[in-house]
C-alpha cells in the first residue's frame, strides 16, 4: 500500500505544469507537434459545431418569438371582434345608452367598425342596419385577423423547423 502511495506522488511531481504522465506524446518533441495540430483543429470543429448550434438556437428562438407575434395579432383581432359583437348585442337589448361602461362599449366599437356603418341600409329598421354593418366588421376583423397571423405564424414555423433540423444533438 505504501508504495503506491510514494509511485502516485511521484507521478504528479513528474507531471508537473503540463498535467501529463511522463512518456506522453507531448514529452516527445516530434509527437508533440502532430498531435497539437490535431487538438486545435478538433477545437476548431468543436466551435464550428458550437457556434452552428448556436445559430440554430437563435433562429429557433426568433421563430418562436415571431410565433408569439402571430398569436398577439390574433388575440388583437379577436378581442376588437368581441368589442364589436358585444355592443351589438348591447344595441339590440335597447341597453341605456347614457350608462358610462354602455357608452364606451359603443364608442369603442365605432372606432373599430365605424366604417362599416352604412353598408346596407333597411327602410325603417335602424338597429338591423347597424347589426348586419357591424356583424360585418366582427367577420371582416376574424378573417383578415386570422389570415395575417396565419402568414406571420408560417414565418415563424420555418425558424422553428430550422432550428430541428439544424441542432448539432437530436432531440429525442
Amino acid at each position: 500500500m505504501r508504495i503506491r502511495g510514494r509511485r502516485a506522488r511521484s507521478e504528479v511531481a513528474e507531471e508537473g505544469a503540463t498535467g501529463e504522465s511522463a512518456g506522453s506524446p507531448r514529452r516527445d518533441g516530434i509527437e508533440a507537434g502532430r498531435h497539437e495540430g490535431v487538438e486545435s483543429a478538433g477545437r476548431r470543429r468543436t466551435l464550428a459545431w458550437r457556434s452552428r448550434h448556436a445559430g440554430a438556437a437563435a433562429v429557433g428562438t426568433a421563430g418562436a418569438g415571431v410565433v408569439l407575434v402571430a398569436r398577439l395579432v390574433m388575440s388583437i383581432a379577436s378581442l376588437i371582434a368581441l368589442l364589436i359583437a358585444l355592443a351589438i348585442v348591447l344595441r339590440d337589448v335597447d341597453a341605456n345608452a347614457t350608462n358610462t361602461i354602455v357608452k364606451g362599449i359603443h364608442e369603442g366599437a365605432n372606432f373599430f367598425a365605424g366604417a362599416f356603418t352604412g353598408l346596407i341600409s333597411f327602410s325603417g329598421h335602424p338597429k338591423r342596419a347597424i347589426t348586419v354593418d357591424w356583424g360585418i366588421a366582427v367577420l371582416a376583423y376574424l378573417i383578415v385577423g386570422s389570415i395575417i397571423s396565419g402568414v406571420i405564424a408560417r414565418i415563424g414555423r420555418r425558424g422553428v423547423r430550422f432550428e430541428r433540423a439544424h441542432r448539432t444533438v437530436p432531440t429525442h
